[in-house]
């Protein structure tokens, strides 16, 4: 295959009488599109997150999760005691790492009852290396279902998605990322031959975690009963299956006391950075946390106009899905392009975010430079490298914590703006999946 972009041929001679900086430009720009930089840079940040990963070996996030299955496997009527009590009394979420931490539904514990019967320290091992994998997996199925032709395309899919920070810290943190993106990834790649199973994947992502069910949006017109219908019905009967050993009375407590106080936490940690604390920081008068010397001080804004702020959270969220609906509709119903942007609703729409959960914009940030590259819209992926950019340092690194945020919400709004170059030229894949 051709090198993409690659220069004229010319002679020594007509290239010695060059201007040197002309002669340096065409060096660099030989060097700087030729697919092999890129493979040898993609595989220097795998193996950065590889070592990274290795290297810090304590995820308190893994062990809470150890925990809620230890306890649902032992005491599941009372499993959110701990939790509830945390909540009553502080009203926000424990730091994670124990039980009072632990705020997600039965299914989640279900799924990590496995290396609940290991001991703590291998379990927590495990279920990294799990999860780890699960994320290459889905890599590689949406890697296959972008089929991306251009030579850049390829390497840099790659590069991308070691480089996002949100996928390092998913697995650093030893979080079920990987898992979630895994079932998203195939509920896409199965939309188009067999909707009723592309639903029921997705519905066992939803049990996990809600926001996988906000690619209803994106399948194409004939198959979205099917597929909505295979998705309500598989999500609810794992979550149903899962709250059976809770009990009647052990259900209502969770959601009386653990849910409901759960949604409504609004943590100071600076690690925390939603499209609701850009705008409660900003303009709201909410203080956050950020750390300095062996502690933290509290900074908050002159500016203390909490209705407005709250009100901007919910029209933002309305906004995010109704452009996501209004997009996947512009595309011409381009499935992978439509339920990307729905399963990216999971950042831009909940309370509190943590890094790791950004991971949901991925696939739409992948989706555009597999795209951008193919239709050579050089001006788009410029501004979406700048906005990567954003994610360069750590939330509680930074003086505003929420520069995630914005660099998120360009992202997304840029993939909602570019949905026309996901209307014409549609490829067909081997496996009858669609781009």
């Amino acid at each position: 295959m051709d090198r993409p972009f690659a220069l004229p041929a010319a002679n020594d001679a007509s290239i010695r009488q060059l201007p040197l900086t002309t002669r340096l430009g065409r060096a660099a720009a030989d060097v700087l599109t030729r697919p092999v930089l890129y493979w040898v840079i993609a595989a220097a940040f795998w193996a950065r997150d590889l070592a990274l990963t290795v290297l810090a070996p304590n995820r308190p996030d893994t062990k809470g999760m150890w925990e809620g299955a230890r306890a649902y496997l032992t005491d599941p009527s009372h499993m959110y005691g701990a939790a509830a009590d945390y909540l009553a009394r502080l009203h926000i979420i424990a730091p994670p790492g124990g039980l009072d931490a632990f705020v997600s539904p039965p299914p989640v514990a279900a799924l990590a009852v496995p290396v609940a019967l290991l001991p703590q320290d291998l379990a927590v091992q495990v279920w990294t290396a799990i999860d780890g994998a699960a994320l290459v997996f889905a890599l590689l199925v949406f890697y296959r279902v972008l089929a991306p032709r251009h030579a850049l395309a390829k390497p840099v899919y790659w590069l991308v998605a070691a480089y996002f920070p949100p996928l390092f810290a998913d697995v650093s943190a030893g979080q079920r990322g990987g898992v979630l993106l895994a079932g998203a990834m195939v509920s896409i790649w199965l939309e188009r031959s067999r909707p009723a199973l592309a639903g029921i994947v997705g519905g066992l992502a939803a049990s996990l975690k809600y926001y996988p069910a906000a690619m209803i949006i994106g399948p194409r017109p004939e198959h979205r009963w099917r597929y909505a219908a295979a998705l309500a019905v598989s999500a609810a009967a794992v979550t149903a299956a899962t709250f059976i050993p809770l009990g009647w009375t052990g259900t209502v407590f969770y959601f009386q006391h653990v849910l409901i106080p759960s949604l409504g936490s609004h943590n100071p940690d600076c690690a925390y950075d939603s499209v609701r604390t850009l705008f409660m920081r900003s303009i709201g008068g909410e203080s956050f946390a950020l750390p300095q010397g062996s502690g933290y001080v509290l900074i908050s804004s002159p500016i203390h106009l909490p209705g407005v702020a709250l009100f901007l959270s919910y029209a933002s969220a309305l906004l995010f899905a109704g452009g996501a609906a209004w997009a996947a509709w512009r595309s011409g119903w381009n499935a992978a392009y439509g339920m990307s942007l729905g399963f990216a609703l999971g950042a831009m729409i909940p309370n509190e975010v943590w890094p790791y959960q950004w991971l949901p914009l991925l696939p739409l940030v992948l989706l555009l430079w597999v795209r951008g590259f193919e239709r050579r819209r050089f001006g788009m992926l410029a501004l979406l490298g700048v906005f990567l950019l954003g994610f360069f340092r750590q939330p509680c690194e930074l003086l505003f914590p929420n520069l995630w945020t914005l660099s998120a919400i360009a992202i997304f709004v840029l993939g909602v703006w570019e949905n026309r170059i996901f209307r014409t030229g549609l490829m067909e894949v081997s496996n009858g999946s669609q781009l």
